[in-house]
């Protein structure tokens, strides 16, 4: 069947080659952002990181990332960029829109984003991003950009997920091939990072909106020790979520909370 057959590993190699990346591939690995933090620490270099299943995929605050062998997509974007330090938040906002627009170019619309780092389709997850950083001599940082999009689950995939959960395959209209979207993605993402500047942020507030799935909405911020209920109101310059409450607008950071719907 298709969704078992195995990324083009050269077909992706000859696209990153093109873009000065190295790459790396595993048909099984812990973690391909463990593996590109590792390769950044001995041969420093730009590195793309890809696998056909993890042992120790995670997502934020360490959730478990459900990883079976070839049926979706894991990876990691290694490269280094000079940001201020209270800007790195928008880091995730760029390479989240770089995913949208790139599924979009392939013919998959139906996809947004849920704040600060999650992609979905109707309110299914459909994959998430998890970034580290870490700082280099001269101001810069590298990031290791990790992705994960769920391409073909079964329903006992699916099943086995605590939260509602879609595939490209469940949305997409045509055939899909892993291999043909992860290159997208990835000269998407990128170009993207590459091409981002901290004085264009008013533009990517504006790309966000559009791809917001809860902009205007009624949202709950479930923080440490409480549940703020408010409307989002988007992004700050500096990619922090904004909630406007009775209180005023308050700022929220992604590290600090966790952000769902309310039913109204």
């Amino acid at each position: 069947m298709a969704e078992f057959e195995l990324i083009d590993e050269r077909a992706i190699g000859r696209r990153l080659e093109v873009l000065g990346f190295d790459w790396q591939y595993s048909q099984s690995t812990a973690s391909t952002n463990a593996d590109v933090l590792r390769y950044h620490q001995h041969r420093q270099g730009q590195v793309v990181a890809l696998s056909e299943t993890q042992s120790a995929g995670r997502g934020r605050r360490g959730r478990q990332w459900i990883s079976p062998f070839a049926r979706n997509i894991y990876c990691t974007i290694g490269m280094s960029k000079s940001m201020p330090s209270d800007s790195l938040g928008l880091l995730s906002i760029v390479t989240g829109i770089a995913i949208c627009r790139a599924l979009q170019g392939i013919g998959i619309d139906a996809v947004a984003l849920k704040w600060p780092n999650d992609l979905l389709s109707d309110g299914r997850k459909l994959g998430g991003i998890l970034i580290e950083s870490r700082p280099l001599p001269d101001g810069a940082y590298f990031f290791a950009i990790g992705f994960g999009l769920n391409v073909f689950m079964t329903a006992q995939d699916l099943a086995s997920i605590p939260q509602p959960t879609t595939s490209l395959a469940l949305i997409s209209t045509a055939p899909v091939c892993r291999t043909r979207v992860l290159g997208a993605v990835l000269e998407s993402v990128i170009q993207s990072v590459q091409a981002f500047e901290v004085s264009a942020v008013e533009d990517l507030i504006a790309q966000f909106r559009q791809f917001d799935a809860f902009h205007g909405k009624t949202i709950e911020v479930i923080t440490a020790n409480d549940k703020i209920r408010g409307i989002n109101r988007g992004i700050s310059a500096t990619g922090q979520l904004q909630l406007a409450t009775d209180a005023g607008i308050e700022l929220h950071s992604a590290a600090e909370i966790s952000l769902r719907a309310v039913r109204e």
